[in-house]
């Protein structure tokens, strides 16, 4: 299971479990096969469970097994390790089947000055008034991360639902993407486990 967590006193945790390959076709094709009737590629899904935690205490637990399409994995480690290595100074994931969205931004020396105070404020990114107006970046980035509740029970995509709000360091990017590429090489090819 791939966890974003900081992990200290008061952990949030946004948990992604990938547990099996899935494919989507017409019924009369061979699952063997590599390419559409057109010559295309199939589109190649994966299953996955999610979890919003708060130390011990689950906040949320999947209702279904959902998917993910396996270029939207791709394109999450990618942009987690672009953000964490400084090539890009923010992101936001909303995969193409939305059962959850996460956004994450590099808070500024003023933002972190002020986080506790100010915190409904700066997840407004309304000017806080802090004293420092420092917009130099500090090494911990904001993350939100939210369940898309509509899609996981009814199949109809609303952008809202139950969410956690917490902050992180590049090192625990850099883990859970390492952790979901970890996931995904154990899912071996599903071509392999096909045949």
């Amino acid at each position: 299971m791939a966890a974003l967590t900081h992990g200290q006193q008061y952990p949030c945790i946004f948990e992604l479990l990938l547990l099996e390959w899935e494919r989507y076709g017409d019924d009369t094709e061979s699952a063997d096969r590599e390419t559409t009737g057109l010559g295309e590629t199939f589109t190649l899904w994966v299953k996955y469970r999610m979890r919003l935690k708060i130390g011990k205490t689950a906040l949320y637990e999947s209702n279904k097994d959902t998917t993910l399409v396996l270029e939207d994995i791709r394109r999450l480690i990618d942009g987690l390790l672009e953000l964490a290595e400084g090539n890009k100074d923010r992101m936001g994931f909303d995969p193409i089947e939305p059962d959850f969205g996460l956004s994450i931004r590099p808070l500024t020396e003023s933002d972190a000055t002020v986080m506790i105070s100010s915190a409904a404020e700066i997840r407004a990114e309304v000017p806080t008034g802090a004293a420092n107006r420092s917009t130099e970046p500090v090494g911990v980035f904001d993350v939100n991360v939210w369940i898309d509740y509509p899609n996981q029970v009814d199949h109809f995509y609303g952008g809202y639902g139950p969410g956690l709000y917490f902050f992180v360091e590049p090192i625990d990017i850099v883990r859970f993407a390492g952790e979901l590429q970890s996931e995904l090489d154990g899912l071996g090819s599903y071509f392999t486990k096909r045949k």
